[in-house]
């Protein structure tokens, strides 16, 4: 077993601090591009017009829901690291990747392919992490939250991509 202080109080217990750094650094990433995928479907949420408007509003509020519980799971799981998750509207958006666009300037279309773009951004950098063995193979845990987030992603763009047809 490692010394206390080089485990800095990890609760998952063998998993190293430049590990956990590395780790955390993505976690805290994913977190921001989730906050940012919350928040554009919120916004689509609030904006969508047309014909189709009562089953996509239904849609959108289930899906920022499900992204909202995403949210929070990721930040519990950067906790267990034994590190601590980003907080702040200033923080989330200087760590951010996915770029925020106006709903209200959009047709149905655009918001539903601007959110469709985002969730294979996302699920394309997750499998990209997911590629790191060395870090993997350190915290299975992690990587086994990832794969189920990458699943959800994928859902998610499908049925996306099915509105879009």
């Amino acid at each position: 077993m490692k010394n206390a202080d080089t485990l800095k109080n990890r609760p998952i217990g063998e998993i190293s601090n430049e590990n956990a750094g590395q780790i955390t650094e993505f976690m805290n990433g994913l977190l921001a591009n989730e906050y940012a995928l919350f928040t554009k479907t919120l916004n689509y949420h609030w904006n969508i017009t047309g014909p189709r408007f009562n089953s996509l509003h239904k849609f959108l509020e289930e899906a920022y829901n499900d992204l909202l519980e995403t949210m929070d799971a990721t930040a519990e799981r950067i906790r267990v690291i034994g590190e601590v998750p980003i907080s702040t509207v200033e923080k989330f958006n200087a760590t951010m990747k996915l770029n925020e666009r106006n709903g209200h300037d959009m047709s149905t279309s655009q918001m539903l392919g601007d959110l469709f773009e985002s969730n294979l951004m996302i699920q394309s950098e997750i499998k990209d992490f997911l590629k790191k063995e060395d870090l993997m193979s350190a915290d299975p845990g992690t990587e086994d939250f990832l794969v189920a987030t990458l699943r959800d992603h994928e859902k998610l763009s499908w049925m996306l991509k099915s509105h879009l047809e």
